[in-house]
């Protein structure tokens, strides 16, 4: 999530993503819990940055979904936070892993400054996407099944309870905040936490009421809709979060459907 980015970067032509890569070499410490439970960490350099991840090199072991904290000099353009910090500390989710004799090739998704909620109760577990999960009718990784019951999310999202399951799957969205005609008053990086067909939760750092209506757009991706605001509050970690509707008869079908 991102308050006040002070600009932006062009996009080159024929740029897909819309937080394109730069071939930028910076000193980057990754910590991370291996499958057995213990902390590691290792030093490397980053081969291409951009604000929404970046790419390097490992020796140690990853798979894709694991989470791993990052500590780097990243240029003040590209931070979604803590932009004055001498060294940005972000968690973020491993996305690509390419075998390379001797290393390992490692592309991630950066997810912000605290890590997924389930984290804390088990650092060793893996966060997927939609592409990541497997066949119809194959039973989801447990990372990707609805949250339980113990959601510390309000339980009420409006008239009614959720029809509709959420699951814990990570996108990375700009949130906007916009005027009667259209125009952007304030934008945000944001992360969603999980997501069901009719709506979103994703961290915030705007101030928004219940019943405002805001733009969400997928960063790299072609999906977007208004939303409406359900419900607010802030987390145990002192995050704000927001609930939010897919409205003009969106649903998040298109990103469930992916892969």
């Amino acid at each position: 999530m991102s308050e006040g980015r002070p600009g932006q970067i062009p996009f080159p032509p024929g740029e897909r993503r819309r937080e394109p890569r730069q071939s930028l070499q910076l000193p980057v410490r990754v910590k991370a819990f291996g499958d057995d439970g213990q902390a590691w960490q290792e030093r490397t350099l980053s081969e291409d940055t951009s604000a929404g991840g970046l790419g390097f090199q490992l020796q140690g072991k990853v798979s894709r979904g694991q989470v791993l904290f990052l500590e780097l000099p990243l240029p003040r353009l590209l931070r979604q936070y803590d932009p004055d910090a001498p060294v940005y500390g972000v968690y973020a989710i491993v996305r690509d892993v390419t075998r390379l004799a001797p290393a390992t090739r490692v592309g991630v998704m950066f997810f912000g400054k605290t890590p997924p909620p389930a984290f804390e109760r088990n650092p060793t577990a893996r966060f997927l996407l939609p592409s990541d999960l497997p066949p119809a009718g194959a039973s989801p990784p447990a990372a990707a099944r609805p949250p339980a019951a113990a959601d510390p999310a309000p339980a009420d999202d409006g008239p009614g309870r959720r029809q509709a399951a959420r699951f814990e799957l990570f996108f990375n969205f700009r949130l906007q905040q916009v005027d009667e005609w259209g125009l952007v008053l304030r934008e945000e990086l944001t992360v969603a936490e999980n997501l069901g067909l009719g709506g979103v939760r994703v961290r915030t750092t705007l101030a928004c009421a219940k019943g405002e209506i805001l733009n969400l757009r997928e960063l790299g991706g072609g999906f977007e809709s208004r939303v409406e605001v359900r419900n607010a509050w802030l987390g145990p970690d002192g995050v704000r979060r927001l609930n939010l509707k897919f409205l003009d008869g969106r649903t998040a079908e298109p990103l469930l459907g992916k892969g």
